[in-house]
């Protein structure tokens, strides 16, 4: 069985992730694109999720004896058929949404391969052969353009992604027990930030005296990425700042570093919070409160707040870093049915003056 292992980078001593085979060694030509992620500076969490995509990938290929350099357009479509009912552990089948998010895994993986020189069947099939008139199935793709969006996909529901009530939110901040976990899911609440953003929070990104935050990208020992190319800033509340300066009087030790969360109970005491630390937090939240929560969720939330109280799509787009505003639109475009509801009634009120 093909499966997913866990490893530390040895150079760098960084998490990352390889697929190996039901014999225990290393699938090499998914691994040396897995290296490649690693070293273009992805996200542990994004080179995790391909691992994931990319064995039960290559897990269909060796079920069904085929050279993945020999792919065909069909049998393409076969694997989309055979991982939607192949069952995961806890009996759970895939969704369509999750479905697509390997196909486009697939796809860069093709990608990569393409801009290497190497031949395959699914970057140079053509519908009757050579001298059809009919053009290749990816003439439209050149080396410079993806050829994630030449793969099949699947049509998917979309979903209204999976946000807070305010009595939810201050459920889970009363479950903290220290002040660093109340200040971290505060941040994420207020300011909208990615959990790599917030563990990679340095001391001199906040400006107590404006209230402002800068979000930079850069490089962190803990591992936590900014995943934004470019530095923004985000205000937050004094409330917010309060909650800083208490955390830094009662509990912030002595480190010689200039992290804003640090590992202070257990383990590397001393050391900048990582994505595991994190995690592992909102698991135990998710029991205390009975709540299903993670990072990514605040970030929603205080999007979803924002469109609420009318802001500008522009402007959220910047709050939240989105290269493109066309991400922020098409997130957060669909709310639920009540609240159109609401933005009718106002509409009526406003032309009724």
């Amino acid at each position: 069985m093909v499966r997913v292992q866990k490893i530390r980078v040895p150079d760098t001593g960084s998490l990352s992730w390889i697929v190996i085979d039901g014999e225990r060694v290393p699938v090499g030509v998914v691994n040396e694109y897995l290296v490649y992620l690693h070293r273009l500076g992805r996200s542990p969490n994004t080179v995790r999720a391909y691992a994931h995509h990319l064995q039960a990938f290559w897990e269909y290929l060796v079920e069904h004896q085929h050279d993945w350099r020999d792919l065909k357009l069909i049998q393409l479509a076969e694997f989309v058929s055979w991982v939607r009912h192949a069952t995961r552990a806890g009996g759970t089948h895939r969704s369509d949404a999750t479905i697509n998010l390997i196909l486009a895994a697939i796809g860069s993986f093709y990608e990569y391969q393409d801009r290497l020189g190497v031949e395959t069947a699914i970057s140079h099939s053509r519908r009757f052969g050579a001298r059809s008139p009919y053009k290749p199935f990816l003439h439209h793709i050149s080396r410079t353009q993806s050829l994630r969006h030449a793969m099949v996909r699947v049509k998917a529901i979309k979903h209204l992604p999976n946000v807070f009530s305010p009595s939810e939110v201050q459920s889970l901040l009363d479950a903290c027990t220290r002040l660093r976990d109340r200040l971290l899911l505060f941040l994420l609440y207020e300011s909208g930030m990615r959990i790599g953003q917030a563990l990679g929070l340095r001391h001199a990104d906040i400006r107590s005296y404006d209230g402002a935050i800068d979000i930079v990208p850069r490089a962190n020992s803990n591992g936590a990425l900014a995943k934004s190319r470019s530095p923004y800033v985000v205000h937050v509340s004094k409330q917010a700042m309060a909650l800083y300066a208490d955390y830094l009087v009662h509990e912030y030790g002595e480190v010689a570093h200039d992290y804003v969360f640090v590992n202070w109970w257990g383990g590397h005491v001393g050391a900048p919070m990582r994505y595991a630390t994190a995690i592992d937090l909102f698991r135990q939240l998710s029991k205390r409160t009975g709540l299903h929560a993670t990072p990514h969720m605040f970030r929603h939330t205080h999007a979803t707040d924002l469109i609420r109280a009318g802001w500008d799509s522009a402007y959220v787009q910047r709050r939240l870093g989105h290269a493109h505003i066309q991400t922020t639109i098409n997130t957060y475009a669909h709310l639920s049915t009540e609240y159109m509801g609401e933005i009718f009634e106002r509409y009526q009120k406003e032309r009724a003056r």
